[in-house]
């Protein structure tokens, strides 16, 4: 879906952003950085690409008028004339700033990149970056003397940690552009949502990796709050449910309702609440209803690994029960039962031998 193995950078500036309630202020480079060291402009790509892991795309979103998105409109400038690409960098580091109130957003430098030979969803495209660092590291430098060898400490940036980025794609503009992002702030800190939600105002693009991924969420989101609750079904039985889900996913190249229910839900009362929950959940995010769509295998596996497999018990013992035992119906393995005399539940695992 996105390969950036061929990209050229075209033109760099690096300007430098503060936070505004602290009234850090801006520093603006006086023109384009200079690209004539060949191996800073690699080191600075492995930095600036290294960190987009995941495969999801999003685009610039406005509730009335796209062209009303202050950012959509400065990259759309730079697409139509790269010409103006420093013009708007200034534009755009203004307008980070101007989105920077939190008191817990730290300064840095903003790398405002033009790129070109990126590969997006089977075309090649130009692609138009934005990094920020906001986190530096301590580090000794090494060098040879005629006395002897001279140690040299100092702060710079680790090229294998980007803070902050995003890359968007010269791709479907009437929708908003496709963008890529990273944000290794902890979503649970308040400051997280400035970059993805402020700055850049993304919303999802609902593809056929958005798709695969949502229903699998629902699986899960259906086995807690329905199946778990409702029909009184335990841990282990919600694990088992949620791993059978990911095998129909694992083994089929596109997602039927009426195919999944049979195959997964099995029970007619049951494959009634689970429509039923898919469309309130469907309602309560937000989106279209979705009977049949196209499986991504990446989303599956990126996802799969999101998914806890385990059962926690109070007495700190833990039990996992992998997505694979769903194809070899381990449900018959492992029971679950009340020990009177002790007063507790238990599990009991059957097995052959131990590895």
């Amino acid at each position: 879906m996105l390969d950036m193995s061929k990209a050229q950078m075209a033109q760099l500036v690096v300007h430098r952003v503060g936070n505004k309630q602290r009234e850090e202020g801006i520093v603006i480079a006086p023109g384009l950085y200079d690209m004539t060291d060949g191996q800073v402009e690699q080191l600075l790509l492995k930095y600036f690409f290294s960190s987009f892991k995941e495969k999801v795309l999003y685009k610039f979103f406005h509730e009335a008028d796209i062209h009303l998105h202050e950012l959509y409109m400065y990259v759309s400038r730079i697409f139509i004339n790269p010409a103006v690409f420093y013009e708007q960098s200034v534009h755009i580091l203004k307008h980070l700033y101007e989105k920077s109130g939190h008191p817990q957003i730290k300064g840095g430098e903003f790398y405002v990149a033009y790129f070109s030979d990126c590969l997006v969803e089977g075309k090649t495209v130009d692609a138009v970056g934005l990094f920020k660092t906001e986190n530096k590291e301590n580090y000794l430098k090494v060098s040879q003397r005629s006395q002897g060898m001279s140690l040299l400490a100092d702060r710079g940036i680790n090229v294998k940690k980007l803070d902050k980025g995003a890359l968007i794609f010269n791709i479907e503009s009437v929708d908003g552009y496709r963008v890529a992002i990273v944000d290794t702030v902890n979503r649970e800190n308040s400051e997280a949502a400035y970059w993805k939600d402020e700055f850049l105002r993304l919303t999802d693009v609902q593809n056929d990796y958005f798709h695969t991924q949502n229903h699998l969420n629902l699986c899960r989101d259906f086995a807690e709050s329905v199946y778990g609750s409702l029909y009184q079904a335990d841990k282990k039985d919600q694990v088992m449910f949620v791993n059978e889900a990911v095998a129909y996913f694992d083994q089929n190249q596109s997602f039927d309702l009426d195919d999944f229910t049979q195959a997964v839900v099995k029970e007619p009362e049951l494959i009634e609440r689970f429509k039923e929950h898919k469309v309130m959940y469907e309602l309560n995010q937000g989106l279209a209803t979705v009977a049949s769509f196209a499986i991504s295998d990446q989303a599956v596996k990126t996802t799969k690994r999101k998914l806890k497999n385990l059962i926690k018990l109070d007495t700190d013992i833990e039990i996992k029960i992998k997505p694979a035992a769903a194809e070899q119906d381990a449900g018959g393995y492992i029971e679950r039962g009340y020990d009177e005399a002790k007063g507790m539940h238990f599990y009991k695992v059957y097995f052959n031998e131990e590895e």
